[in-house]
């Protein structure tokens, strides 16, 4: 399990093994306040993966992706239109 704050928001990492494949099969959570009330996102992927170690470094590259999306969005709802 891997945990790590990134841009103000906690990204936590879960694989958990399949038992007959013996393949890692990964979770994130990613949280945040806003407000003062806590907000989370889940992120599945479909892919197994042979190591923790994979399925970890990609479900932290998705939940990054997401993140920069979301704020992106927001910057760009808050910040006034150039002409």
């Amino acid at each position: 399990m891997a945990n790590l704050l990134y841009k103000d928001h906690l990204i936590t990492v879960v694989a958990r093994t399949d038992e007959i494949s013996t393949f890692w099969i990964p979770m994130v959570d990613i949280s945040w306040d806003t407000d003062g009330q806590r907000k989370s996102h889940t992120i599945t992927d479909g892919d197994w993966f042979n190591t923790w170690q994979d399925s970890e470094r990609q479900m932290i590259k998705l939940a990054k992706a997401w993140i920069d999306s979301r704020v992106t969005n927001y910057l760009q709802l808050v910040s006034p239109q150039n002409p």
